[in-house]
């Protein structure tokens, strides 16, 4: 509940994302990751990149995800994954991040980790 209580407070950006390198990323489509469905119907604004090739993901170069204007980022944290300081570099660093992993959680306790993060992120 605090969760859908801050989301209805505003609406800040949510970006989930999978970074790439230092000049792209894997911008996910909320709608088919559980997490990130779980968070929209909570009320959390998630970016939605627009409609394309890639079924679960968008790939953006960092121009244009940062155009998605996230005021949060998800940023994958499996080890394939670039750090995402790579993709920030010197001009993207002011939104929080949370760390995520686009993998079914394990269970309750890290569902709810999960959520808490993502409330901490939006409180700011």
């Amino acid at each position: 509940e605090r969760l859908r209580t801050i989301a209805a407070a505003g609406t800040p950006r949510v970006l989930a994302l999978s970074p790439a390198g230092t000049d792209q990323a894997h911008v996910a489509r909320p709608k088919m990751w559980p997490e990130l469905r779980v968070l929209t119907e909570l009320g959390v604004h998630l970016v939605e990149p627009a409609p394309g090739p890639g079924a679960n993901w968008s790939t953006l170069d960092r121009a244009d995800t940062f155009a998605l204007r996230p005021d949060v980022i998800l940023t994958d944290i499996r080890a394939h994954a670039a750090p995402l300081d790579e993709l920030r570099g010197d001009g993207y660093g002011a939104a929080p991040v949370v760390p995520w992993n686009p993998e079914p959680l394990y269970g309750p306790r890290d569902h709810a980790r999960f959520l808490g993060l993502v409330a901490d992120a939006l409180e700011g």
